[in-house]
Formats: structure tokens, sequence, C-alpha cells
């Protein structure tokens, strides 16, 4: 495998953030907020309008994208100052290699431009993502027992994490 690069996605590419995202719910759909059916009826003008807002990042090695982060403002006005990590995903065979952290790295080094703080929630038995987040700085400050309910019955719990950028 040739060197990863981590980059920002750009207008236009709203059907690569598109392909991550549906491949990722795919194999690990109980680590997101929404079903994979939920984000397959969005258009995909819905991806496109994300990279062209968001702060979006993929990771990427022989043409192949590993891994993504994805970072927007909060809508209300007096949130403004806070963005919020709404995707997060590494491929298995990216996994173990620093492309988690290095795309956290490039989120973070964007969101000190736009915001103050970032937030971002995670279910909290994803131990791996969790050491991954705290390894960045965040810090944990909720813990949201029975979050989601998945079409099984079963309950998951979250963590709500921050970390202060300014």
């Amino acid at each position: 495998m040739t060197a990863t690069t981590i980059r920002r996605l750009q207008p236009g590419e709203g059907p690569i953030f598109q392909a991550i995202r549906l491949t990722a719910m795919g194999l690990d759909e109980a680590t997101f907020v929404s079903t994979l059916a939920e984000e397959q009826a969005k258009p995909a003008s819905w991806f496109e309008d994300r990279v062209a807002a968001d702060g979006i990042f993929v990771a990427e090695a022989d043409g192949q994208v590993l891994g993504m982060v994805a970072i927007g403002p909060k809508a209300a006005a007096k949130e403004r100052h806070k963005g919020m990590i709404y995707s997060m995903f590494v491929l298995p065979e990216g996994r173990g290699k620093g492309i988690g952290g290095s795309l956290m790295a490039a989120c973070l080094d964007y969101a000190r431009e736009v915001v103050e703080i970032v937030q971002l929630v995670v279910v909290s038995t994803n131990t791996v993502a969790v050491s991954l987040y705290e390894s960045a700085g965040f810090e944990r400050y909720a813990f949201e027992p029975r979050a989601l309910r998945h079409a099984d019955g079963r309950y998951t719990d979250d963590l709500h994490m921050w970390k202060r950028l300014k």
C-alpha cells in the first residue's frame, strides 16, 4: 500500500462522501444514529450540500477511500461557536495504521479556523473510538443511557465528548 493521504472533499465530490458513508453504515450500522435505509433514501444533493458546507475529510491510498470524518457547525445562532463531528469511520483494512488519528488531526486543524468547541457522540461500548477521541484531547461530559433503540429492540448507550479549541 502506498502512503495514505488525508484531504478535504471539495464541491462536486458528494458521491465520494455518499459512497464511504453508505459503506461504513453497511459494515457497522449500530454505531450510527441513522439507519442504512435512511441514508440510502437521502438524495445525492444532501451529500453534495454537506461537502459544500462542512469539513469532510477522507483518507485515501492506492485510489481507495479508507476512512472519513465530517464536522459541521451547529445551526442555532447561539451555538455556532460549536462544531459537531457527525461521522467518523475507518474501513477494516485501514485500521491499526494511524488513519483515524490522522483524520482527527485534519478535522481539528480545520475546526480551529471555524469554531471554538468541538463535540461528538460515540456509542459507549466503542472503546477503540473512545480511546482515539481521548488521545486527541476530548473529554467526556455526559453519559446517555439507552440513547439508541435498534430494530432488534436492543439499546446502546452514548458518551458525549467535547474539546475546547480556543
